[in-house]
C-alpha cells in the first residue's frame, strides 16, 4: 500500500471512526456518572432509613451487630443488582459503539484501498495493457468519472502516437526539403546581405518617421488639451453670459409686467406692448442660442423624473390660449385615451419642444386654427417603454418641399422673408430635432404652400402609470369672466398664507421687481445682499420662506443653503422653505439646487402667476 493510501486510511480513522467513538464514550461516561450518582444517593437514603429504624428499637446494637449487617445487605442487595445491570448495559453500549464504527470504517477503507489500487494499476498501465483493466468497475461512483477520463486519455494517447508517427515522417521529409533550401540559401546569401543593408537603411528612415509621428502626436495632445480648455472656457462663458444678460432682462420684463397693471393711456400702452414684445423676443433669442450651444458642445443632459402628462398639456394650452385668441385663432387640444397618464422622462425638455412648436404654429398662422394632438405610437409593456407622438397642426402659410428640406438646419428658416416678417433665429426647430433625438425619438414636418403645416415630435418615455387615479384635468382653459366694480375684490394670497419672507438678491432692480410682486400678493419682504447677510437675518428672527439668488458676492446661494440646512443660522431655521432664483439657463441647475437642499426652482425673468403658484404649491404640500 502506497504512502498516499496509508495517509488516506489514517485520515478516515481519525476523522470518521474516532469522533464517533469519542461521542459514544462521552455519552456512556455521562450516563454511568449519572447512574452512579443516583445509586449512591439511593444507598444513602436506605442507610439512613435503616439507622433510624435501629435507633427506635430498644436493644443493644453491639449485641445484635450481625442481625443489623444482614438487614443492611438484604436492603441494598436489590439496589446493587439493579446498578450492576445498568453498568453491564453501559459496557455493552460502549463496546457496540466502539466496535461498529471501527468495523464500518475498516470496510470503507478496504473498499477505498481496492479502488485506489485499481486506479493506480490503470494509471501505471496507460499505453500498454491498460485496456485490459478498463472493464473492471469501481465501487464508488466518484471513481467512474476518473475511469471515463482515463478511457479518454488512453484513446487520445493512441491517437497522439499515430499523429507523432505521421509527424515524424513529415519531419523527415521537411528536413530533406530544408537541406535543399539551405543549399539554395547559401547561393542567395549575397542577395540576403544586400537586402539586410536595404533593411538597415529602411529602419533608419522608419525611425525618422516615428520621431516625426511622435511630434505630431504630442502636438495633437496639446491641441486636444487646448480644445478642452476652450470648451470649458466656452461653458463658463455661457454660464456667465446667461446670468449677466438675463439678470438685467429680468428687471426689464418684471417692471414691464408691473407697469402693465397701472393706468396707461393708449399711446403708452402701445409703447409698453412694444417693449414687452421686444424683451420677450430677446429672452427667446438668448434661450435659443444658449440651448443650441449646449447641444452642439455635447453638454445637453436629460433629467428623468416622474410627471403627469395631462397637467403639462393643460399648462401649455393655458399659456397659448390668450395668444391664439388675440389673433382670432382657435386652439384645439386632443389627448388619446391610450396615452399613459404618468411617465418618466425630462419634463422640461418636453415642454421646450411643445412650446417651440406651438409658438411657431401660432406665429405663422393668420386665420383658422392650431391643434395639438397627443397619441401613442408604440408601447412595450415588457420593457415598460412607450413612444409618444406629438402633432402640432396649423392652417398657416405652409411651405414648399425645398423649404422643408432646410427647415431643421441651424440658423435657417423655410423662407428668408419670414425672418424679416416674423423674426426669429432659425434655431428653434433645430433644437427641437436634437432634443427629440436625445429623448430616443425624432422630429419631422409635412406642409403644402397655403394649406398649413404639420410638425411632429416623437419621444420615448418610461411608463409609470397607464391611468391616473386623480380626477381628470380639463385640457381647454376656462375664459375668465369680467368682474364688475360692485363685486368685492378677491382676497390676497397673504390673507390665506401669512408668511414672513426674506430675499437674498444682490441686484437692486431684481430686488424691486420681486418686492413689488410679493407686495401685490400681500406680503412684505426683508432683503439681504448676500448669503452672509441672510444668515444674520435668520439668526435674529424666524422666516417661513426664502427666495435665494444663486450668484451673489461673499457667499453664493448654494453655500448659504448648505449652511442653513446644517444649522449655521440656528436650529429654528433648518426647515425653512427655500426657493432658488437664478438667471442661469444651463442644464442641471435645477437638479443642483434641489440636491443642495432647496425646495423649488424659479428661473428669471419672474412671472407673477408662476411666483404665486410656486408659493401655493410649496405650502399646500406642507399642509398635506
Amino acid at each position: 500500500m502506497s504512502t498516499q493510501a496509508r495517509s488516506i486510511v489514517r485520515m478516515v480513522y481519525l476523522y470518521a471512526a474516532l469522533p464517533i467513538i469519542a461521542v459514544v464514550v462521552v455519552i456512556v461516561g455521562w450516563m454511568v456518572s449519572i447512574r452512579f450518582t443516583e445509586y449512591m444517593e439511593e444507598r444513602s437514603v436506605l442507610m439512613e432509613q435503616l439507622n433510624s429504624m435501629v435507633s427506635n428499637v430498644d436493644f443493644n446494637p453491639i449485641e445484635h451487630i450481625d442481625e443489623i449487617e444482614f438487614m443492611r445487605e438484604e436492603r441494598t442487595k436489590a439496589h446493587q443488582q439493579e446498578f450492576y445491570r445498568s453498568m453491564a448495559l453501559a459496557f455493552a453500549i460502549l463496546l457496540f459503539g466502539v466496535t461498529v464504527p471501527l468495523m464500518a470504517t475498516r470496510y470503507f477503507v478496504q473498499r477505498l484501498e481496492s479502488n485506489l489500487d485499481l486506479l493506480n494499476d490503470r494509471l501505471s498501465s496507460i499505453g500498454t495493457g491498460g485496456s485490459a483493466l478498463m472493464p473492471q468497475t469501481f465501487d464508488f461512483k466518484e471513481f467512474d468519472r476518473l475511469s471515463d477520463t482515463l478511457r479518454t486519455i488512453t484513446r487520445n494517447h493512441g491517437e497522439t502516437e499515430q499523429r507523432w508517427k505521421r509527424a515524424e515522417k513529415e519531419l523527415i521529409s521537411a528536413n530533406s526539403d530544408l537541406i535543399e533550401q539551405a543549399d539554395e540559401l547559401k547561393k542567395g546569401r549575397k542577395v540576403a546581405l544586400s537586402m539586410m543593408e536595404d533593411a538597415d537603411s529602411a529602419r533608419e528612415e522608419l525611425e525618422i518617421v516615428n520621431q516625426r509621428l511622435n511630434q505630431v502626436i504630442e502636438h495633437a495632445k496639446q491641441s486636444a488639451y487646448e480644445a478642452d480648455s476652450a470648451n470649458r472656457a466656452k461653458s463658463d462663458f455661457l454660464a456667465t453670459m446667461s446670468h449677466e444678460i438675463r439678470t438685467p432682462l429680468n428687471g426689464i420684463i418684471g417692471f414691464v409686467e408691473m407697469l402693465n397693471d397701472t393706468n396707461l393711456d393708449e399711446e403708452q400702452d402701445d409703447y409698453l406692448a412694444t417693449i414687452k414684445t421686444s424683451s420677450e423676443a430677446l429672452m427667446s433669442l438668448i434661450n435659443d442660442v444658449l440651448d443650441f450651444s449646449k447641444v452642439e458642445s455635447g453638454n445637453l443632459n436629460l433629467e428623468s423624473r416622474d410627471f403627469a402628462i395631462l397637467p403639462v398639456i393643460r399648462e401649455l394650452s393655458s399659456m397659448f390660449f390668450s395668444q391664439a385668441t388675440e389673433k382670432g385663432l382657435s386652439l384645439n387640444i386632443d389627448v388619446d385615451e391610450d396615452v399613459p397618464r404618468r411617465i418618466r422622462g425630462d419634463e422640461t425638455r418636453l415642454r421646450q419642444i411643445l412650446t417651440n412648436l406651438l409658438s411657431n404654429a401660432i406665429k405663422f398662422t393668420e386665420k383658422g386654427e392650431v391643434s395639438l394632438s397627443v397619441c401613442t405610437h408604440a408601447i412595450n409593456l415588457e420593457t415598460n417603454l412607450v413612444d409618444i407622438e406629438f402633432e402640432v397642426r396649423d392652417t398657416g402659410i405652409g411651405m414648399t418641399r425645398e423649404q422643408l428640406s432646410q427647415l431643421f438646419k441651424p440658423f435657417s428658416q423655410g423662407d428668408s422673408s419670414t425672418t424679416r416678417k416674423y423674426g426669429g433665429t432659425g434655431l428653434g426647430l433645430a433644437i427641437c430635432k436634437r432634443l427629440s433625438e436625445a429623448m430616443g425619438g425624432k422630429a419631422w414636418a409635412t406642409s403644402l404652400p397655403g394649406e398649413g403645416s404639420c410638425f411632429f415630435s416623437r419621444a420615448q418615455f418610461e411608463i409609470v402609470s397607464l391611468k391616473d387615479s386623480r380626477p381628470p384635468i380639463p385640457i381647454q382653459p376656462k375664459i375668465k369672466k369680467a368682474v364688475s366694480e360692485d363685486q368685492p375684490k378677491p382676497k390676497l394670497l397673504a390673507d390665506q398664507l401669512p408668511l414672513r419672507i426674506a430675499v437674498a438678491e444682490d441686484n437692486l432692480a431684481n430686488q424691486r421687481v420681486i418686492m413689488i410682486m410679493l407686495r401685490r400678493l400681500g406680503w412684505s419682504v426683508d432683503f439681504a445682499d448676500n448669503g452672509e447677510e441672510l444668515l444674520d437675518l435668520l439668526r435674529e428672527q424666524n422666516y417661513d420662506l426664502i427666495f435665494m439668488d444663486l450668484q451673489m458676492p461673499i457667499m453664493d446661494g448654494l453655500e448659504a443653503t448648505r449652511q442653513i440646512r446644517q444649522g449655521a443660522a440656528g436650529q429654528q431655521a433648518q426647515g425653512v422653505k427655500i426657493v432658488a432664483l437664478t438667471a442661469n439657463a444651463l442644464a442641471g441647475d435645477e437638479a443642483r439646487c434641489l440636491d443642495n437642499g432647496m425646495n423649488a426652482y424659479l428661473s428669471k425673468p419672474l412671472r407673477l402667476n408662476i411666483l404665486k403658484q410656486t408659493i401655493q404649491d410649496l405650502f399646500e404640500q406642507a399642509k398635506a
